[in-house]
């Protein structure tokens, strides 16, 4: 491929070097090819690199400096960063020494003092080309895993969704219920909560897959108690009474209710029904069933923006009208937007 198709000036060059007259013979012969950041020694080198890490793509350091050797830096760095490329200036005399410190810092290239201008500047070339194809391949290889994660997501809520269906339940507005517990637990990071639990990540797609199987089954046997009384007040009841850090306190609101709580248990009850961060989902069923119950009652839960936890209970008459399991349909093409949300991707 052309150089003519990479920007080298993408990512910044962090030079380093002790003498003054070097970084600036360095700076006059490259500087217009790339774009540079400079050190004079180790200790500052890594000061300048923390402060501008996410632009740095190549480090070029010499050996000997004060304070601290240019290998002595970059094993500093090597673990945190290791898709930098790091390239190690060295005097011939120091070659033996440097050919084994390779290892220590994750030294990509050595170059010997005095420099060949020109080949240096090749080695710099293709030193920036190799970074920016880890990095597009890096972006690709997430996009990539995200878009799978997604799909796995989906199919759990979805069975989360059915689950009344599975269990011959008369149940209406069983996937709004669920897709009412995912906008709880996603947004309920918005007057500066903690997302921990959110952001921990997946470690087995098959321990999400058979968590999955296993709560399903679970949420089967939980439902016929998310549906005991008949009337909206009585389920608002019931969804406040199976939180788990506490029953909400309930304040009639017009034709609905308000409910609040100092704590908000929606962001792990998601992260444990998403089967991420290592949190346990079986304490989000009772919820996620009684909250299925109000749906089933013509009821719409929505949370508002407030310390701790506020929700509203409105009375959707309209909602009545759908016969059971037909609003699954409208998950399927909806869920992405709110994984993505509740993945805090958005």
């Amino acid at each position: 491929m052309s150089d003519l198709n990479y920007d080298y000036s993408r990512y910044a060059i962090l030079f380093v070097d002790d003498e003054e007259k070097t970084r600036k013979y360095f700076r006059r012969l490259y500087g217009e090819t790339f774009r540079i950041l400079e050190a004079s020694d180790g200790v500052e080198a890594l000061s300048v690199f923390e402060a501008n890490a996410e632009e740095i793509g190549i480090i070029v350091t010499d050996q000997r400096m004060p304070n601290e050797t240019g290998v002595g830096f970059l094993a500093k760095i090597a673990d945190r960063y290791p898709d930098v490329v790091k390239i190690l200036s060295t005097a011939y005399s120091d070659l033996d020494a440097a050919i084994g410190s390779v290892n220590k810092g994750g030294i990509y290239r050595y170059i010997t003092k005095p420099w060949e201008v020109s080949e240096l500047e090749v080695t710099l070339r293709r030193a920036m080309e190799f970074y920016i194809v880890k990095k597009e391949l890096g972006s690709l290889m997430t996009a990539k895993v995200q878009a799978l994660g997604n799909v796995i997501y989906s199919s759990r809520l979805a069975a989360f969704a059915l689950a009344p269906l599975a269990a011959k339940l008369d149940v209406k507005h069983a996937a709004q219920a669920v897709a009412s517990f995912v906008r709880l637990g996603a947004f309920g990071t918005a007057s500066g909560g903690s997302r921990t639990a959110m952001d921990a990540g997946v470690d087995s797609w098959k321990k999400v897959h058979d968590a999955q199987i296993k709560l399903t089954g679970a949420l089967e046997d939980k439902l016929k108690a998310g549906f005991s009384g008949g009337t909206l007040a009585e389920r608002v009841e019931a969804f406040a009474k199976s939180l788990p850090d506490g029953a909400a306190e309930i304040v009639p609101d017009g034709d609905g209710f308000r409910l609040s709580s100092g704590t908000d248990p929606f962001p792990r009850l998601l992260a444990g029904l998403l089967g991420i961060g290592g949190v346990a989902g079986d304490e989000a069923l009772t919820v996620i069933a009684a909250l299925m119950g109000v749906y089933d009652a013509g009821g719409s839960v929505g949370r508002l923006r407030a310390e701790g936890l506020v929700m509203e209970v409105h009375k959707d008459g309209a909602a009545l009208e759908e016969s059971p399991g037909s609003d699954v349909a409208r998950w399927l093409f909806d869920d992405d937007l709110l994984i993505s949300s509740a993945l805090g991707l958005l």
